[in-house]
């Protein structure tokens, strides 16, 4: 063979196969090299420039810690949703870094030490404390390079995007519309006709009931029921027995506080006045002494609009003008008058505080968090045991009693409630609850009990031990039930004659009152209705029926227990002068919508020119 190749090798045309074929070899050999040049960690690149996953990681993690110190096990789900959150806000960071190279805008270490010294988590009596800095970076595992990065970002990003969007505002074409269909205000008469309050008819013959009974065998048939042994595994029945070291309850509550410190709020009753004169004669009014009531009575008398305002943190009062001057005031100070977009302003601040939370309730939520942690290792430690005794066929009523378990038995429906109508005593939340009627409806009488995994991590295994099939009640045994319920559909059939006579003959010119009045029915007002809210207490359902009338207009609403007749009394159009507050605070929030949108815009455009492009397959590893 070797001889033969040497003589082939003597030939011309061998030479030049042979010299083709290494030059292919090595062609194939370079491109090959070239093709797979580039990181291997790159996750994703924005204009050909890598993303490291290692950023990504990073932040996915601390995302994923904060998620799990609430108290809450992430799924599949979650968990790709915030790795896909901290792949967005990198490639972001990426995109923004670009941008800023291309539009030669820069981030001096005194415009980064400007945003630190206004952190107030890194303060010491209002000063920046670098020692607090520190500790707290560490303890949230962020370095100190990474945080300073992501505030040059966030300089940055002003840089490009603020004045791009803060000339952005909604016309008055636009928003005066909106105002008054959000803020629009209806009253209605109501006149209500319960059912339970109509007379009784005389009991029916027998051959009635029965054959009513025959008609609506549906209501007097009893439900399939099946009785269960349930064992239950979860770490939210476990978690208020758990135990956890003091010193563990007060260095998560000191971590909680640094991670959310409290910003100042005020308190403040506040008049919106049109004229510099109104205004002047009710500070004098309140600076004698007046009551916040009697204030808002000469409100009226002056043109002016009481505001209250609750527990405002600063940038929270629509008038920038206002606000710096609620903080800056005194309590009980009364200030005015304060120009503003639309108007002028007089208040006085009733109260100041933190928006922090309470320092006992803050020490509850993470003791709790903390037991469900403690709870969560019980669970998966004691699994493995639970899964070989079911395994091993052991009964139900024969497990461990070291394992943790909770178990109940009864009998119930597959609606989850026991033959006396009321729910089940299954231990757990109704997301569990409802996965163990689930599962003892799908099971088989006799079948083995198996593990089954419920929400929030929780398992249960269940055992049917008797179903009782669907009959329908004997008309001797049901004739009560019978009579009670044929009682009150008559009822219900008077009350809803007696609806619709009224709504008939008001909206054939009648009025209302007298119509209501000749059946022995009163008239109530309502409060007002906006499209957007309904009066605490009021029929919910006559929100859209409202907008949809005319002035003057009726209209029929039934419930389960009662009818209603409706009537369209007033109709109030908002005005900006009307509510200032409300109007200004529909402004700015339709404004920062506008400045949102543009901002997202130019942000999607960037990405658009930069060629995005995401390597799935290593993404995937972060969250699997």
């Amino acid at each position: 063979m070797l001889v033969w190749v040497r003589n082939l090798m003597a030939s011309w045309v061998a030479r030049i196969f042979f010299v083709l074929l290494i030059v292919i070899f090595v062609f194939w050999g370079v491109s090959n090299v070239f093709t797979l040049t580039g990181s291997p960690t790159a996750v994703a690149t924005v204009a050909g420039k890598p993303v490291d996953i290692s950023v990504v990681q990073a932040a996915y993690q601390r995302a994923l810690n904060q998620y799990q110190q609430q108290g809450r096990q992430p799924d599949q789900m979650v968990r790709r949703q915030l790795a896909q959150q901290a792949l967005s806000d990198a490639i972001r960071q990426e995109i923004l870094r670009q941008a800023a190279v291309q539009y030669g805008l820069g981030v001096p270490d005194a415009a980064v030490r400007a945003v630190l010294d206004t952190i107030p988590a890194f303060q010491t009596n209002g000063v920046f404390d670098k020692a607090k800095f520190t500790q707290l970076l560490a303890q949230n595992g962020i370095s100190q390079d990474s945080f300073i990065d992501e505030i040059k970002d966030e300089v940055i990003e002003r840089q490009l995007i603020t004045p791009l969007v803060n000339g952005a505002a909604v016309p008055k074409t636009m928003l005066n519309p909106i105002f008054a269909l959000l803020d629009e205000q209806r009253t209605a008469s109501l006149v209500n006709i319960p059912v339970a309050a109509q007379a009784a008819p005389a009991a029916p013959a027998d051959a009635v009931l029965h054959r009513y009974w025959l008609n609506h065998q549906g209501d007097f048939t009893a439900p399939e029921y099946r009785k269960v042994q349930v064992v239950i595994l979860s770490p939210a029945l476990l978690a208020p027995d758990e135990t956890v070291p003091q010193a563990q309850i007060d260095a998560a509550v000191a971590r909680a506080e640094a991670t959310s410190p409290s910003v100042p709020v005020r308190s403040a009753e506040v008049l919106s006045v049109e004229d510099l004169a109104d205004a002047s004669q009710l500070m004098a009014a309140w600076q004698k002494g007046a009551s916040w009531d009697r204030m808002q009575a000469l409100a009226k008398q002056y043109h002016a609009t009481p505001v209250p305002l609750s527990k405002m943190q600063q940038d929270q009062i629509p008038s920038a003008s206002l606000a710096q001057a609620v903080f800056s005031a005194q309590k009980g100070e009364v200030v005015g008058p304060i120009a503003g977009s639309l108007g002028m302003y007089v208040f006085k601040v009733t109260a100041t505080g933190q928006s922090g939370p309470d320092k006992a309730q803050l020490t509850t939520q993470v003791t709790g968090q903390l037991q469900l942690q403690m709870a969560q290792a019980a669970v998966a430690k004691n699994l493995d045991a639970l899964q070989d005794a079911l395994a091993g066929q052991t009964p139900l009523n024969q497990l461990p009693g070291n394992l943790g378990l909770v178990a109940v038995e009864g009998t119930l429906d597959a609606d989850g409630n026991a033959p006396d109508g009321a729910a089940a005593p299954i231990p757990g939340g109704n997301a569990l609850k409802s996965a163990i009627v689930k599962a003892a409806f799908a099971a088989s009488k006799g079948q083995a009990p198996k593990l089954q995994s419920g929400p929030d991590g929780s398992y249960y295994a269940l055992a049917v031990q008797d179903v009782t099939a669907p009959a329908v009640t004997p008309f001797a045994q049901a004739r009560a039930h019978v009579l009670a319920v044929w009682t009150r559909q008559q009822q219900k059939r008077e009350a809803e004659v007696k609806a619709a006579d009224l709504m008939h003959a008001v909206n054939s010119g009648a009025n209302l009152n007298m119509a209501a009045a000749a059946d022995g029915l009163s008239v109530t007002q309502s409060p007002p209705y906006t499209s957007g809210a309904q009066p605490q207490g009021e029929p919910s359902q006559l929100v859209p029926v409202l907008f949809s009338l005319k002035q003057g207009e009726a209209t029929m609403l039934n419930n389960s227990t009662s009818f209603t007749v409706a009537v369209l009394t007033q109709v109030q159009e908002p005005t900006p002068q009307s509510d200032p507050a409300g109007y200004a605070r529909l402004r700015e929030n339709l404004n920062k919508s506008l400045q949102d949108d543009l901002g997202g815009s130019f942000l999607a455009g960037l990405q658009a020119r930069d060629k995005v492009t995401v390597n799935q397959k290593l993404f995937s590893q972060l969250y699997q």
